[in-house]
């Protein structure tokens, strides 16, 4: 395999741009497994992009392996080491010490959970420990760690992966030459689905889940969306990841990137011709897995009507509305898309004019379309930031009024013109663009049914008249519809660490044993003022005891 210098492979990649294609452009077949093929063709580019979609995400993960397409994109896709990807059916090396690890993590996880439950009884944790530390490090001497060891680092390309609401998505990027490597190498990886790297992923995972996620808007998920998967947050079920075993995820990814899930979308200076016999012979000659049902969603029930809540989360005020709206393969999704835009539309959008300009009620706006996602029905949310001197009361009812006044007056000329114009240059950038393209294509399949939908809601929305997008809004963004989440500051953000530290014990016990966020965050505020009432000494020995419940984390 010829190398590429990191200059050579940026004037290589770089230029994955071109004429932009029509829907008649992109070329459909189906590889013998049934998995489905789309190839964009664009002449005398010298490179191609390649996304897997595999559809079914987070959305059809059981509840007893929530956060398994999550692992799947760290472990399984990210990097291609040699190791990850090698020839022929028989176990390896590796292989043989993951198992064995996975035995041993298991072991000390339970020993852990005994010692929690009878502290003074004989442990054998710190020779399980001793046991696992040596076996981790002949692991380690197996697997490659310089970037150049990477499979397409070396050939001068680039890979990176998603998990999604509704899929899991591979993106890479690789000169011409090396299409067959590509298809062989992914063939090998869903082959063995040997995850060698899943330990470290699943600790890495659990690290970000609870430093980095955006807990205000998984608030607001879980009580507008209760019950269905849309509404699930995986902080939650840290204690399930931490559960979850290697063969586990393995036996998981089976079913979940199997090619009866799989498309495959190529944009670039490839054409059907070349790309099919190769896929055939190797993604294409994948054994299809057995016939099986897709999994039953629940519904989300009808009668839910306005819900509120208020939590104490971080150090700053924020105003959460949002509203469930239909999927996207329902007729008013594509009006509501418009009025999105017209409300948005960065510091020219409506609500930012009049809340932030004009009125100085808030310091930002934020609104996100199909939040989680939009296969099934999801959120339209709109995410406010007060300003100094302004409550999210205030601040709540001028978001109301600026909506029913977008209701029943007129939309100008020129605010329309605009959002038409915002909306025709991202289609067009999508268009233009090989990694977006194919993103965007995969995700109009997973989410419609219908790769085409990606043209043809482009056309849809230059039909559209004002009246159709006012009455979408009128239909979707009512109270029936709607959750509010007012979140302030914690108590003493930042002063009183036993508190803080007592909250989210609270919030973690109460997610073991309670679905509903609303119902959860009243029992967190109730814990915190009960607490306020002891004394320092007392305080500190009832969050000894609260956390003694909690389970052990991994390591």
């Amino acid at each position: 395999m010829r190398p590429l210098a990191p200059l050579l492979a940026l004037l290589v990649l770089a230029p994955l741009r071109g004429q932009t294609p029509g829907a008649a452009e992109v070329q459909e077949r189906r590889l013998p497994n049934g998995a489905r093929l789309l190839v964009v063709e664009r002449p005398g580019l010298p490179a191609f992009h390649a996304t897997l979609v595999f559809r079914g995400g987070r959305t059809e993960e059981p509840t007893n392996l929530a956060g398994a397409t999550d692992l799947l994109a760290r472990a399984l896709y990210g990097h291609t080491w040699p190791e990850d990807v090698p020839d022929g059916d028989a176990a390896t090396p590796l292989e043989a010490l993951l198992k064995q690890e996975e035995g041993l993590q298991e072991s000390l996880r339970l020993e852990r959970l005994r010692l929690k439950a009878d502290p003074s009884a004989p442990s054998q944790a710190a020779g399980l420990e001793a046991g696992l530390q040596a076996l981790q490090q002949r692991v380690a001497a197996l697997q490659s760690s310089e970037p150049l060891s990477d499979v397409y680092a070396r050939a001068g390309g680039r890979q990176s992966a998603a998990a999604e609401a509704d899929a899991l998505v591979a993106d890479t990027e690789l000169p011409v030459a090396d299409l067959e490597l590509w298809a062989r190498t992914e063939t090998r990886r869903l082959a063995r689905l040997q995850l060698s790297r899943f330990f470290e992923a699943r600790t890495a995972l659990i690290a970000d889940l609870r430093s980095g996620q955006d807990q205000g808007l998984a608030l607001l998920r879980g009580a507008a969306l209760p019950g269905h998967p849309y509404g699930r947050n995986l902080v939650d079920h840290i204690p399930g990841l931490e559960a979850i075993r290697w063969s586990d995820l393995r036996a998981y990814a089976r079913r979940a990137c199997g090619p009866d899930r799989l498309t495959i979308v190529l944009v670039g200076g490839v054409g059907v011709e070349t790309a099919l016999p190769i896929l055939t012979r190797t993604l294409g000659a994948l054994p299809a897995p057995e016939a099986a049902e897709d999994p039953v969603l629940p519904g989300l029930r009808s009668d839910l009507g306005d819900r509120r809540i208020q939590a104490a989360l971080g150090g700053t005020s924020r105003l959460l509305v949002g509203w469930r709206i239909p999927a996207r393969n329902q007729p008013d999704h594509l009006a509501l898309r418009m009025a999105a835009q017209l409300l948005d539309g960065g510091r020219t959008g409506r609500l930012a004019v009049r809340l932030v300009q004009q009125k100085g009620l808030a310091t930002r706006v934020a609104i996100r379309m199909d939040e989680p996602g939009a296969r099934e029905p999801g959120l339209l949310t709109i995410d406010l930031w007060p300003a100094e001197g302004h409550s999210l009361a205030e601040l709540e009812g001028a978001l109301h009024s600026e909506l029913l006044r977008f209701q029943q007056e007129a939309l100008s000329p020129e605010e329309w013109e605009r959002a038409e114009a915002e909306l025709d240059t991202e289609q067009l950038l999508a268009e233009d663009t090989p990694g977006r393209l194919a993103r965007a294509l995969g995700r109009a399949w997973t989410e419609s049914g219908d790769w085409r939908s990606f043209y043809s809601e482009a056309q849809r929305l230059r039909t559209l008249e004002p009246e159709a997008v006012q009455a979408a809004v009128q239909t979707w963004l009512q109270p029936a519809h709607r959750t509010t989440a007012l979140i302030e500051p914690a108590f003493l953000a930042g002063q009183d660490p036993l508190e803080a530290e007592m909250a989210q014990t609270l919030r973690t016990l109460a997610a073991r044993r309670i679905e509903d966020p609303g119902q959860r965050e009243r029992l967190v505020a109730e814990g915190l003022r009960q607490l306020r009432m002891l004394p320092l000494e007392e305080r500190r020995r009832t969050l000894k005891l609260l956390t003694a419940q909690l389970p052990p984390v991994a390591k």
